[in-house]
């Protein structure tokens, strides 16, 4: 007797797993279901919200995330050089490796707010591969005119100058407004390639 409620007691745990792991397996598939889901939701959002990309010759309109005011920056180049507004290479690193040159984004920044402001002192743009975070800050030796007051609806035209090997990158980045939500790009091509 003792073995038969034994084998009745072990048959019924048996089934008790049994079910319980095909209720399982369901919430598991509903869960998996669900995820499925909002990954496609997330990935229909995420497309909404891809910023422009710029080109060589576009004008962006840009709101300085820190300071609140719009300008607006045209690229008109990008080029490699020896030198930049009169400067040499030697002004600001010396090397002997020749596949060091300047790296020059001419570009024209018109002030579209209501007030004056040193562009100098209010924006910042940093150069990349196109595929990385961060970037090359400009040297601003090179751009002595943007160290002047720019008035309400004036321009100005100047390089933005890094030091960079030339061939680095198949295409870099200029990143205005960097790490913000105004974060705006420049694609540009690499002259060499």
């Amino acid at each position: 007797m003792k073995k038969i409620l034994l084998v009745v007691l072990f048959a019924s745990l048996l089934l008790a797993a049994c079910s319980s792991n095909s209720e399982t397996g369901e919430t598991a598939e509903e869960e998996n279901n669900e995820t499925t889901e909002s990954e496609k939701d997330t990935s229909d959002t995420s497309g909404e919200e891809e910023k422009e990309v710029y080109s060589i010759g576009d004008t962006a309109v840009i709101t300085s995330d820190l300071y609140e005011f719009d300008y607006e920056v045209t690229v008109n180049d990008f080029y490699f050089a020896e030198e930049a507004n009169g400067k040499p290479m030697e002004d600001v690193m010396s090397t002997s490796d020749d596949d060091f040159k300047l790296a020059v984004a001419d570009v024209t920044f018109k002030n579209i707010s209501d007030e004056a402001y040193v562009p100098h002192d209010m924006y910042s743009a940093n150069l990349s591969a196109i595929d990385e975070d961060g970037g090359e800050i400009s040297y601003n030796e090179f751009f002595p005119e943007a160290d002047e007051e720019l008035a309400p609806g004036e321009e100005i035209t100047g390089p933005l100058v890094y030091v960079e090997r030339v061939d680095y990158a198949d295409t870099f980045l200029l990143k205005f407004e960097m790490m913000s939500d105004e974060e705006t790009h420049f694609e540009l091509p690499n002259p060499n390639q």
